[in-house]
């Protein structure tokens, strides 16, 4: 069986080609996105997806996230005594979700189609590549993200030759990609991004407001104390504001609620009035 995988900065998907239509596949808990978080437990066992990013901030040094913005470097995490690269920690992501899908169709998965950013160098794909293999899987192809959103999106199917803007906002990157459909072809003619703007670093910069705005609250918590707290409501928060116009930051501290508003870009401002 071949698959298709989406291995992102923070969440990472499978999908399968079944009945004619492509089907994601949800991990064991349900859910189909699978956070790309590696960690190990307190007996040593390896930790992929939630329940490693359940203790990403308790257990900092047992807990490895965003890995994928090392991809190709030599850049090491260090997990307990085990020094890993990061296609290492990539393979362990990938590894997961090929067991998901073998779960739940009873088939070995032996091949998949992985997407990647547009502008990954030669030596970030061959990480991937990599990460594909000790993960046991032979990577069929890589696949550019944009082009894979324009297949997604069926931009082919409309027959006509023109350029397009793909703006792919993840969770820890901004690309901007200009697509040409050519003769049923589609190329990147140029892309750019940001690797460290995406959702990971608009719930840092929530969080960062939060504490500057309540940390002269009485019994206020040093910030390393509720760390894991903060960034889950800051997420929470960032997913409201993605759907309203404004939402409110709430964090019970020592007994006590902080609340603060937080409204979007968009949103009109109170102030004049």
């Amino acid at each position: 069986m071949i698959v298709g995988i989406d291995l992102g900065t923070t969440n990472s998907l499978v999908a399968v080609w079944h009945n004619d239509v492509s089907v994601l596949v949800p991990n064991a808990l349900g859910q189909v996105l699978t956070p790309s978080v590696v960690g190990l437990d307190d007996e040593g066992r390896i930790l992929v997806g939630q329940a490693a990013r359940e203790r990403l901030h308790t257990h900092s040094t047992l807990t490895a996230a965003l890995f994928k913005r090392h991809m190709g470097s030599a850049h090491t995490v260090q997990l307990g005594t085990k020094s890993l690269r990061p296609e290492e920690l990539s393979a362990l992501v990938l590894r997961s979700l090929k067991e998901d899908v073998e779960r739940t169709y009873g088939e070995p998965v032996t091949e998949a189609v992985i997407s990647v950013p547009a502008y990954f160098s030669d030596a970030q794909r061959k990480a991937t590549r990599i990460a594909g293999e000790l993960a046991g899987l032979k990577v069929d192809k890589l696949i550019n993200e944009p082009t894979a959103a324009a297949l997604a999106y069926g931009l082919p199917q409309h027959g006509k030759e023109t350029s397009f803007l793909v703006f792919d906002l993840g969770g820890g990157t901004f690309d901007v990609s200009v697509l040409e459909l050519f003769e049923g072809v589609m190329e990147v003619r140029a892309s750019a991004g940001d690797n460290y703007l995406g959702g990971e670093d608009f719930d840092q910069v929530l969080a960062e407001r939060f504490i500057q705005t309540q940390r002269d609250q009485p019994g206020f918590a040093p910030a390393q104390s509720i760390a894991h707290a903060l960034r889950r409501e800051a997420e929470r928060v960032r997913q409201a504001l993605g759907q309203e116009t404004a939402s409110e930051f709430v964090l019970r501290v020592n007994g006590q609620t902080l609340r603060e508003r937080s409204r979007s870009a968009s949103a009109p401002s109170d102030m004049g009035h």
